[in-house]
């Protein structure tokens, strides 16, 4: 994942650079580089967190392929910054973005469905308040999936 660490890295950099040489309409080209390399930032605290059923291949592979990809998407850009190119650009992240999006999901739904018994649950909150934090989200989550539960067996009473 160093290869990942130093190209999130130039991209950051690039970002940070051409927000200050580039025209209004471009920033949201650049608001969307950063929101896909947020999201592989939580891929990887996701892949690290609660493993994947995806398989730590496909992550490994996805995650310095996605990086290269924006840099490479951002040269050209820079190169050739025509309207056009910025929207084929722009596709691409998306492209990107929705990829990632759905590892993400994919990886904290297997969990879930995983987690059936009361103390496998609370764990998984624990995990949910420490990357997200106590928010809405989480509290939300927390009641769906309490009513959702079969009643407690005779045993999970005791132990709690």
């Amino acid at each position: 994942m160093d290869k990942y660490t130093i190209k999130r890295n130039k991209i950051q950099n690039q970002i940070t650079f051409l927000r200050g040489h580039v025209e209004a309409g471009v920033v949201f080209f650049l608001d969307k580089v950063e929101e896909t390399t947020s999201a592989c930032d939580n891929l990887l605290l996701n892949w690290k967190t609660h493993g994947t059923p995806l398989g730590d291949r496909k992550v490994k592979e996805t995650m310095p392929r996605t990086v290269s990809k924006i840099l490479e998407e951002i040269q050209q850009w820079r190169e050739n910054s025509s309207t056009d190119e910025t929207l084929i650009s722009l596709t691409s992240i998306e492209t990107f973005l929705e990829e990632i999006n759905e590892m993400n999901h994919a990886i904290l739904k297997e969990e879930e469905d995983a987690a059936t018994e009361f103390p496998s649950i609370l764990k998984l909150l624990i995990k949910k308040i420490k990357i997200a934090g106590n928010n809405l989200l989480t509290r939300q989550w927390w009641y769906d999936v309490m009513i959702s539960r079969p009643p407690s067996s005779a045993e999970e009473q005791r132990e709690i």
